[in-house]
């Protein structure tokens, strides 16, 4: 029987955790430092839960339709539906540029489709893989028609991180070698990478870096910026991904309390706090004015949903749950009656 991997679960909540508390500081009062802090998540949050998707990355076909396509649809008709109706004049129903969140799972459903093409058969290969994604993630900020439709750049500046999870994820040598490494060696590899992300992370502050650059979805000309500014971006973000999975991860294998609870039900907090995102900012913005009500509501979102409960309901309608049960009841009501010949 596999072991459950509890380093990986807490690492989900820490991220999940982070992209809500981004979400709620967009709209948010009063919250100390709060551009600054804005900008310190957005430069890594995404490109390390693609990391870990990658990581676990493998085509289903059933999940695929079920826990990816299905779920695109519903919730983008969901979502823009809603925000149109709370009155949000540039929202509307459609489905050819996936609204708000939405993005990361229509960006998900296409690396899935891709897994073939990345399943390069030697070392060489995938880096040549890696290495052509960074190119394409530098370039595709040159083309300003390149943009929110249909999520394309997204796809492609995003595209490197997922790569570099689902090689990671098996390259079995790799990890070897770091963990035989020493704990001195370690620990001098560590200290570098924090200073590293140190330094990028002011570097960034001090070019005056938006959270709309680390979005992946404009271009350099739209916003004022160079594929020099993207490369420092994704810089910071290896940076940080590399203290995540190799310096904290470590640390985080054994199941702790609520903690690790949570991080086993990151899709419902996903899929569902945005509807509250967009309550709060068109309909009840005073409850985000002061800093203790962000951070109530951001704890109280995790905790409503990321509880095993709303947990099983979302995985049974949005993992396929309830079609394997209509199956079941289609195969038992074939089942052969008594003395029916065979």
């Amino acid at each position: 029987m596999k072991t459950r991997e509890y380093q990986y679960d807490n690492l989900r909540l820490l991220l999940i955790a982070l992209v809500v508390l981004g979400h709620l500081l967009e709209i948010a009062g009063e919250f100390p430092h709060k551009e600054t802090l804005y900008a310190v998540i957005y430069s890594f949050h995404m490109p390390a839960f693609l990391f870990l998707s990658g990581m676990f990355a493998r085509f289903d076909r059933s999940k695929w339709i079920f826990g990816m396509a299905l779920p695109y649809l519903v919730l983008q008709w969901l979502y823009t539906a809603f925000v149109e109706k709370l009155g949000d004049p540039w929202v509307h129903v459609q489905f050819s540029r996936p609204y708000w969140i939405l993005w990361y799972l229509f960006v998900l459903a296409i690396y899935t489709l891709l897994l073939p093409v990345y399943d390069a058969p030697s070392a060489t290969g995938r880096w040549l893989m890696v290495a052509a994604s960074v190119a394409l993630a530098l370039l595709v900020g040159c083309d300003k028609s390149i943009d929110y439709q249909w999520s394309a750049s997204r796809i492609i500046a995003f595209q490197p991180w997922f790569l570099l999870g689902y090689y990671f994820r098996r390259a079995d040598g790799l990890r070897a070698r770091w963990n035989g490494g020493g704990r001195t060696l370690r620990g001098i590899v560590l200290g570098l990478a924090v200073a590293c992300c140190v330094l990028l992370e002011w570097l960034l502050l001090r070019q005056g870096v938006t959270a709309k650059m680390m979005l992946g979805a404009y271009g350099y000309e739209d916003l004022g910026y160079s594929w020099q500014m993207r490369g420092l971006i994704m810089c910071c973000a290896a940076s940080v991904i590399f203290l995540l999975f190799a310096g904290l991860a470590p640390h985080l294998k054994r199941r702790i309390p609520v903690i690790t609870v949570l991080g086993q039900n990151t899709l419902p907090i996903y899929l569902f706090h945005g509807f509250f995102f967009h309550l709060l900012r068109l309909k009840f913005p005073y409850l985000l004015a002061q800093s203790w009500q962000v951070l109530l509501v951001w704890v109280g979102l995790l905790l409503l949903l990321g509880n095993p409960a709303t947990g099983r309901v979302t995985s049974f309608l949005f993992g396929g749950g309830w079609y394997h049960l209509l199956q079941t009841r289609r195969g038992r009501g074939r089942s052969i009656a008594p003395g029916e010949k065979i």
